[in-house]
């Protein structure tokens, strides 16, 4: 058994639920190890079956099917869990998230992702420094929401003076330093821009503490971090709460050295009870393809660490940023507009010319490397696909499970592209919704004709695309059941205005791309995403008939038991009624 997930101890499925008798019993022989009856077992395999039971021996599903034929497979040893009805399904799998780098942010003094002012702002760090941080690290406020959102260095330092502070925007790729930050990062009016970045300036060229993408890179390489073992530990905390819903594998979409040292330390010290599949963030993506496509295949080999629990065999790529004002890092074809609804002359940075983003795509497709685009703005998705579509001609189909993340802005002529070119389109829907990200900071820049395919998940589901899940946490929650509310309503909450309802999806393609495909995404279909004999153990019992309740209440849904590798990893403390 794979080391990850002998460190879980095994435990009843469902504790408030009786076992449940069958005779005769099975021989030791043939007997399972686990079974679970009178359920509805959403299988997920190629027909959707729903079954009643569901046995296991060891980590692997040897029977599916009804309770008279899987009560065959009880034996003295058995241990029998009677679902009463409940809802199974298969371990979710969220196709893009950061648990490494976002489990560093527990603890620290965070501002939820609210819209605040500089003045709230203010006073919710001052609230946050009655209790003195650590000397010999920096004081890092996360989760400060970026909509609309400007602070001056003189903000800033009033803030914080006499050591070094950076706010990290929940966007994922905007920071804000203090002048001490600064400072210590070496950042001054005589640095320039990176390409993948841009420092903020005032008029006369002194940069005003605001970092967007790559910019902020040296204020983090600058910054004291902790050890392995203490960063390990946040991790596993992180994990904790991810399997409380559910998560059963991730993909880390962002990874470095020091991430996958975490995962290392986990899985040597027996507690990674997580699948991870990690793409490698290119640290320098403007270096020789040659060089580039090397170290990426070197990292494949160093973090081959097991098939099953713990590999990173793909590339990050950042095709562009985000798309909302003040930030307007995403790649358009059309300029944004300005706050009065007139076209500028801003498209969005080029991170890449044509030819640079071809010729690593090709080099990584060829080494049997997959890749995986951070691409929001519709020029940015255009020349990704263009990038696919080289590689697809100079090497031929080569199954590397190809995908471009997030999607927020997509042209109807490329909805068909993703099929033609085997590249699965990773939504974020948890953000397909009207909030202050969308109403204050995106739609008036885009106007009206533009904004009618934001997130288009139904469209390109329509135009034959495989749909997979992801969270994008720590940006926003890795809850996938929210996500799929969202994903349905395209609303808030009840009540709410929609944002664009004709690209709604259905519960099914939701459930869908959080297990099967996610799976595919993760090319590990042939293990996990479906509860089908051979396959591994990994399951969730659900509280409720997310089948048959009010999509408004999806986000209600709680997690009763988390199965992984035939091992309950997360047993909830109450039951509900």
């Amino acid at each position: 058994m794979a080391a990850g997930a002998a460190a879980a101890a095994a435990a009843p499925a469902v504790s408030a639920a009786p076992a449940v008798s069958a005779a005769p019993a099975a021989s030791p022989a043939t007997a399972a190890d686990l079974v679970l009856l009178h359920g509805k077992i959403h299988t997920e395999d190629p027909g959707r079956t729903v079954a009643e039971a569901l046995a296991l021996r060891g980590n692997t599903i040897v029977a599916v099917g009804t309770d008279q034929a899987v009560s065959a497979l009880i034996g003295p040893k058995t241990h029998s869990i009677d679902l009463r009805g409940r809802v199974v399904l298969p371990g979710i799998i969220d196709a893009h998230t950061h648990p490494a780098d976002g489990a560093q942010g527990v603890g620290k003094c965070s501002l939820g992702d609210k819209l605040l002012t500089p003045a709230q702002i203010k006073a919710k760090v001052a609230q946050c420094l009655k209790e003195p941080p650590d000397p010999k690290l920096w004081f890092e406020v996360v989760q400060v929401n970026p909509s609309a959102l400007t602070l001056t260095l003189q903000d800033l330092d009033a803030m914080l003076a006499e050591r070094p502070m950076l706010l990290e925007g929940s966007d994922g790729h905007t920071v804000w330093a203090n002048s001490a930050a600064l400072k210590a990062a070496g950042i001054s009016a005589a640095t320039p821009d990176k390409t993948g970045g841009r420092i903020e300036r005032d008029p006369a060229g002194n940069p005003t503490g605001t970092l967007r993408d790559d910019a902020s890179a040296a204020v983090f390489n600058a910054k004291p971090i902790s050890d392995i073992p203490f960063a390990a530990s946040q991790l596993d905390k992180a994990f904790d709460e991810m399997r409380a819903v559910g998560i059963t594998s991730v993909q880390d979409a962002d990874a470095d050295e020091r991430d996958m040292q975490m995962y290392k330390r986990l899985y040597d010290t027996h507690r990674l009870n997580m699948r991870v599949r990690a793409m490698i963030h290119l640290k320098n993506p403007h270096e020789p393809v040659d060089t580039l496509i090397a170290d990426a295949i070197k990292s494949r080999a160093k973090w081959a660490i097991d098939p099953e629990f713990l590999r990173a065999d793909g590339i990050k790529i950042f095709a562009d940023g985000v798309i909302e004002y003040p930030s307007q890092t995403a790649a358009l074809l059309e300029p944004y507009l300005d706050a009065s609804g007139r076209p500028t002359q801003n498209r969005g940075p080029t991170y890449f010319t044509q030819e640079e983003f071809n010729r690593i795509v090709d080099a990584a497709d060829a080494a049997g490397l997959a890749v995986h685009v951070h691409a929001i703005g519709d020029r940015a998705v255009r020349s990704a696909l263009d990038a696919f579509a080289d590689a697809r001609r100079r090497n031929g189909p080569q199954d590397n499970r190809d995908q471009i993340a997030h999607l927020e802005l997509v042209e109807p002529e490329d909805f068909p592209r993703f099929k033609e070119l085997g590249v699965i389109a990773n939504f974020q829907l948890q953000w397909a919704e009207r909030d202050p990200y969308i109403d204050r900071a995106t739609l008036p820049y885009l106007g009206a004709e533009r904004s009618r395919y934001i997130y288009p998940a139904r469209s390109l589901k329509d135009a034959g695309a495989l749909i997979a899940g992801g969270s994008d946490w720590d940006v926003s929650t890795f809850d996938a059941f929210q996500a799929m509310e969202h994903a349905i309503t395209r609303s808030e909450a009840r009540g709410k205005p929609p944002l664009l309802p004709e690209q709604s999806l259905q519960l099914q393609d939701m459930v869908d791309a959080y297990t099967i495909n996610a799976a595919y995404a993760l090319k590990q279909e042939h293990t996990t995403g479906s509860l089908e004999p051979g396959k591994r153990g990994d399951f969730i019992v659900l509280d409720r008939d997310i089948f048959a309740i009010d999509p408004f209440d999806l986000h209600l849904t709680r997690v009763l038991a988390t199965y992984l590798d035939g091992r309950e990893v997360y047993a909830a403390k109450s039951k509900p009624r």
